[in-house]
């Protein structure tokens, strides 16, 4: 038999085991620096789209006008039929109602000609008696009218202006008179009192006796008091002009504040009127807002229930515009969405994996939130054409999701973010 080769170790198999080889450390450090620089790279170069989701809806610039019963009843008339062309103010349905629709629709032509209703009569109103709930504004309006005319037609204080007016006139003209007499008085008494200065000279040098003189005198002081008298009562008479004139400007004060008041309280029965008169309307008519085309969501006729807030039908307008999408978005990473930023459409009706999406643009964003919520404006500069060339059918408020691309980040920067927040933050903490 052969001997086996026995080998001879230099070293202790214990140092051999826990000391690798030099090449083995060298090529496994330099593989470690490859791998971390390809992850490096990789995560600067590949970039992917930031994304914020939210709900869509596809219609035209002019949307649909949905028309809604604002009360529960039956239709009493319906007067469109489904695709039938409506023009703005027509009436498309009466619901059931205890008026007369012919007397409202007069009385309603009736109250928008009217723009000071104190100008009018009430024998111009004409006399309605199915007016309903409207009947109670209308005789209330009536009744104010004829108030109204009665006050300005008996003029109360008017009467008592002109009766004030009078007796001005009557103290004016005896208050010319005593001037007329104070100046003739004054005049005697001038004359008579130098001719009292002469007697008294005559008197002094005894040429004149004592009676005579004091005759004189006597003629003198009667012209005085005379003049005093006119002079009194000349005071008395401007006295009594100014309690008149007084009097005049507080009856025209009452006249003023009493016809205020009558055209205040009129014009609030008017206003009722007619607001009473636009509520009935708004309960009871259905009336096109927009020309357009009738549709409606599902049949109906005359002596059909309708709900409160129920859908009646639909006036497609004549010119609805371009279609774009309208988003709900909410608050949380709005600030992101900037004018310009392309969205992707997923559409409900239409799978996209087989139909494609709609690309499309924002076009503006709302500056004020609606309950928490912006609404986004979005563009769509292929119409309904795909991604995959496939063009797709238009029906008003059609729904699906939506992505608005609001950048491309690399997995470094998406990464260095978390990091930069804490080391901005730590600056501000102390």
């Amino acid at each position: 038999m052969k001997k086996e080769k026995q080998i001879v170790y230099s070293e202790p198999i214990e140092e051999i085991i826990s000391t690798p080889p030099k090449s083995l450390v060298r090529w496994g450090t330099t593989l470690l620096f490859v791998l971390f620089v390809m992850f490096f790279l990789f995560a600067w170069l590949v970039k992917f789209p930031d994304d914020i989701p939210g709900p869509i809806e596809i219609t035209t610039e002019t949307p649909n006008i949905t028309m809604v019963s604002k009360i529960t009843g039956r239709i009493d008339q319906l007067y469109v039929n489904d695709g039938d062309q409506v023009s703005k103010g027509q009436v498309l349905a009466l619901m059931e109602t205890p008026a007369s629709l012919a007397e409202v629709e007069s009385l309603k032509r009736i109250v928008d000609t009217v723009s000071a209703p104190e100008n009018l009569s009430s024998t111009s109103f004409p006399s309605f008696s199915q007016l309903a709930e409207i009947q109670e504004y209308y005789s209330s309006f009536l009744k104010l009218l004829d108030d109204y005319n009665a006050v300005t037609a008996n003029d109360f204080y008017g009467n008592k202006i002109a009766s004030v007016d009078h007796e001005l006139s009557v103290l004016a003209s005896h208050l010319d008179e005593l001037s007329n007499k104070e100046e003739i008085v004054r005049n005697n008494l001038q004359l008579e009192t130098n001719e009292f200065f002469r007697d008294s000279s005559l008197y002094e040098q005894g040429y004149l006796s004592k009676s005579e003189y004091e005759k004189a005198l006597k003629t003198l002081n009667d012209l005085r008091l005379s003049l005093q008298e006119v002079v009194l009562e000349q005071s008395s008479l401007s006295v009594d002009m100014v309690t008149k004139q007084e009097q005049r400007k507080e009856y025209l004060i009452q006249r003023r504040e009493t016809n205020q008041t009558a055209i205040s309280e009129l014009n609030r029965a008017f206003q009722l009127l007619t607001t009473r008169i636009d509520m009935w309307i708004s309960n009871y008519l259905l009336v096109a807002p927009a020309n357009g085309t009738i549709s409606f969501s599902k049949f109906w006729s005359s002596n059909q229930s309708v709900s409160a807030n129920e859908v009646v039908m639909g006036i497609i307008p004549e010119n609805p515009g371009d279609i774009i999408g309208r988003m709900t978005l909410d608050m949380q990473r709005s600030g992101k969405v900037e004018v310009g930023q392309q969205v992707i459409i997923k559409l409900s009706s239409y799978p996209y994996l087989e139909y494609g999406t709609i690309m499309g643009n924002v076009k503006s964003k709302s500056t004020v939130a609606d309950s928490d919520n912006y609404i986004i404006e979005v563009n769509l500069p292929n119409g309904l054409t795909t991604i995959y060339d496939k063009t797709l059918e238009f029906s008003h408020n059609m729904s699906g999701t939506a992505e608005i691309i609001t950048d491309n980040q690399s997995i470094l920067q998406r990464i260095f973010y978390p990091l930069q927040y804490i080391i901005n933050r730590n600056k501000y903490i102390k």
